[in-house]
């Protein structure tokens, strides 16, 4: 049986470091989130299923992506809120949103347009068939609330949460 975890999280305008990945709560926020799911797949899980955004969606992606140049068994199937998503981002932000879909087993459009609530749809796909769920947000901010009701969703359908606060995150 295929063990699915999911990774959820908020934008990277909600992170006290913002959009700065050279910060070093960035950095160390990377690491535990790449030790979680190094974890994770050394008890078997095979299949990640991401809710892609600039933030978390983009990091685990790059993350497992580095995973699975050692490990073929590992699945990434990215969940994209709408199709458009990446059209005001950075450029630089584009392209690597763009070679990290690249590198996905599976790439799932939940929206075509944007609408409202396809950021939320998109974390309820990914957690849908998920043993775990990893999420990446700071339940204090209200700009997180998709995130927290997200989880909130996972826990009522009795999937183990991880929640990591990008807040908690010191050097």
């Amino acid at each position: 049986m295929t063990k699915i975890c999911a990774i959820i999280g908020c934008s990277p305008i909600c992170f006290p470091w913002g959009f700065d990945e050279e910060d070093e709560c960035c950095a160390a926020l990377k690491l535990i989130l790449m030790n979680r799911i190094t974890r994770l797949r050394s008890e078997g899980y095979t299949r990640f299923h991401i809710s892609m955004d600039c933030g978390a969606g983009l990091y685990a992606t790059e993350i497992l992506h580095g995973l699975k140049e050692s490990d073929d068994d590992l699945e990434t199937i990215c969940y994209v809120p709408y199709e458009e998503q990446a059209t005001k981002w950075t450029p630089e932000l584009r392209v690597r949103y763009f070679n990290a879909l690249s590198t996905c087993t599976e790439v799932v459009n939940v929206s075509f347009e944007k609408t409202i609530g396809c950021e939320f749809k998109a974390h309820l796909a990914a957690i849908k068939d998920a043993d775990t769920v990893i999420a990446l947000y700071d339940p204090d901010n209200p700009r997180c609330e998709r995130e927290a009701a997200a989880a909130a969703v996972a826990e009522m359908l009795h999937k183990q949460v991880l929640t990591l606060t990008p807040k908690a995150i010191r050097l």
